[in-house]
């Protein structure tokens, strides 16, 4: 998402990026507060060595950034959608097939329950028909929509709607990686993110009623990409292979670019106690197209500190993200406001995204871009 907006000019920055650059997202927010911090990820060049039981479901709380009163349901595909109370999901109340006056339910927020038609309940449930889940278009009305392949459960929390995705993670992992890396990035580049985000995913969940959210808090989600994209095709080749350290799971961090360097948890300005440190290691495809960013933002103060990860979070919520996307820069001051200039987008810990395109393109397989951004771990297999 940075990138993106690098690549775009986003307001208040002006950018020299290459020719084709990778559209990749940081992620930022709550990795910084070590009590919300994932940590672990790696890989080391052993191909699938055990067999782990893992939870294959993954449940997001999605849409929540619009904080809805009114929600819209649509088919994703030509698939049946069938809608009923959650306590009684087995009776189908309402049936979405694209047929006059079924071609979409509208949930609306009142109070403690959800109204939908004539009818209220605290919560409802939409799934395949017999259950399971199901490609369907949820749309914050004039604002947003998104399709889920999923089965979806529908409540009210303090006035707002509060809506849960449960997916098949497969299918979380390949809606994950189409908005990390553009499809048309080299495939062992796109295995490696699956990996990587795959063991993100099975770190262990990061909410106390749902597992992830789709913000930076946790982990942005794109519509899931058809079987014959690219995504699809790197998810499928990498099914169930995760990074491990010290025997656990570990919840990959990655960020967009490095800068030429990555960063340990120590440089990033956190302790990683007796979880994965996080290893700096070089990176010679960012150096070798290395990328700048220039803002301003206010002077109230001391400079921001490069490398002080907390702090740049901190201040990209005072003056917008866009104004500090990466922690490698300088800060000038003239009086009146800070001007900043940096190389990096992101955080820099883990797998550089830019990075690994860049090995890929030179003929690394995914396994060594792994072994390269996280020394001292193992790939397993999770089927």
């Amino acid at each position: 998402m940075i990138d993106a907006m690098l690549a775009r000019g986003a307001t208040g920055i002006r950018c020299k990026a290459p020719k084709k650059p990778v559209r990749c997202m940081r992620r930022i927010p709550h990795f910084l507060n070590s009590a919300f911090l994932p940590l672990m990820l790696s890989a080391l060049v052993v191909p699938f060595a055990l067999n782990v039981e893992a939870q294959q479901d993954v449940r997001f709380g999605v849409l929540r950034l619009f904080h809805p009163t009114k929600l819209e349901l649509e088919q994703g595909s030509g698939e049946v959608i069938s809608v009923a109370e959650t306590e009684a999901a087995s009776a189908s109340v309402f049936t979405v097939n694209g047929e006059p006056g079924h071609r979409q339910l509208v949930f609306r927020v009142e109070g403690n329950r959800v109204v939908v038609g004539a009818k209220s309940s605290p919560s409802w449930t939409a799934s395949a028909r017999g259950g399971g889940s199901v490609a369907l278009r949820l749309i914050v009305p004039g604002r947003f929509q998104r399709v889920f392949r999923a089965s979806l459960t529908i409540e009210a929390r303090n006035g707002e709607l509060f809506a849960i995705a449960s997916m098949d993670r497969e299918t979380a992992v390949a809606s994950i990686v189409a908005s990390e890396m553009d499809e048309n990035a080299p495939i062992e580049a796109l295995k490696a993110q699956a990996v990587a985000t795959r063991s993100f995913l099975g770190g262990g969940a990061r909410h106390r009623d749902f597992d992830f959210c789709d913000t930076t808090h946790c982990q942005f989600l794109k519509s899931p990409p058809s079987r014959m994209s690219r995504v699809f095709l790197a998810v499928e080749a990498t099914r169930g292979q995760v990074m491990e350290y010290d025997g656990k799971p570990l919840a990959a961090m990655y960020s967009s670019r490095c800068g030429g360097h990555t960063r340990s948890l120590r440089d990033a300005g956190m302790d990683p106690g007796e979880r994965y440190p996080y290893f700096a290691v070089p990176c010679t495809w960012c150096r070798q197209h290395p990328l700048t960013w220039q803002s301003r933002i206010g002077n109230t103060g001391k400079a921001p500190k490069p490398g002080d990860e907390s702090q740049r979070i901190a201040k990209a919520r005072q003056w917008g993200w866009s104004t500090i996307p990466g922690s490698d820069f300088t800060a000038t001051s003239d009086h009146s406001s800070w001007r900043l200039e940096g190389h990096s987008v992101g955080h820099g810990v883990g797998l550089c995204q830019f990075g690994a395109v860049g090995m890929a393109s030179s003929g690394s397989g995914f396994r060594e871009i792994l072994s390269h951004y996280y020394p001292n771990t193992i790939l397993i297999s999770q089927q």
